[in-house]
């Protein structure tokens, strides 16, 4: 699609500001001038790219060690994969709501990658995944996860039914 618009000199500049809303997209401007006499001249094209949204296509815990995407880990220092849009910059993951953040690594393109330094005691925990793009748009996504290091201890117990001298096959529980 092409449109026209008509501009007017103010104070040795020329300003244009769109009437509406563009759309997320990929924009050239050209500027042609004409002077009294009728000579036209056109500008270099320029591209102008709107981008006013982002997303978080995904979060995953890579060392999920139980059921598949239960988000549950036996590893006391979680792995976190984020995968986003190409052109996100930063990415950042906290665990305390959001009173202190980390930095993700990026990797492949779209997928940024943390290792949690430190050992996480036992317990349920919510990350925080913060994204932001190159146009400085962020977007957050949470996800619960849980650390679950510690297996209990199994107790036999002789069922006192079967408790009584000599059994041939005692029950146990």
């Amino acid at each position: 699609m092409s449109e026209e618009i008509e501009l007017s000199h103010h104070n040795g500049s020329w300003l244009f500001t769109p009437g509406n809303t563009w759309a997320d997209g990929s924009y050239t401007l050209t500027v042609k001038v004409e002077d009294k006499a009728g000579n036209t001249n056109y500008s270099a094209p320029l591209t102008v790219v709107i981008d006013t949204q982002i997303a978080i296509d995904g979060v995953e815990l890579v060392n999920d060690s139980g059921v598949k995407g239960d988000n549950m880990t036996n590893d006391d220092r979680p792995h976190f994969r984020v995968t986003v849009p190409t052109d996100v910059n930063e990415v950042r993951l906290s665990i305390d709501g959001g009173n202190s953040w980390v930095q993700a690594t990026p990797g492949v393109a779209g997928s940024w990658e943390y290792i949690w330094p430190t050992d996480l005691a036992d317990g349920q925990y919510t990350l925080t995944v913060e994204a932001t793009d190159k146009a400085g748009n962020t977007v957050t996504k949470t996800i619960d996860f849980a650390v679950d290091t510690t297996l209990s201890v199994p107790v036999i117990v002789l069922n006192s039914a079967d408790d009584t001298g000599v059994a041939v096959f005692p029950t146990i529980i």
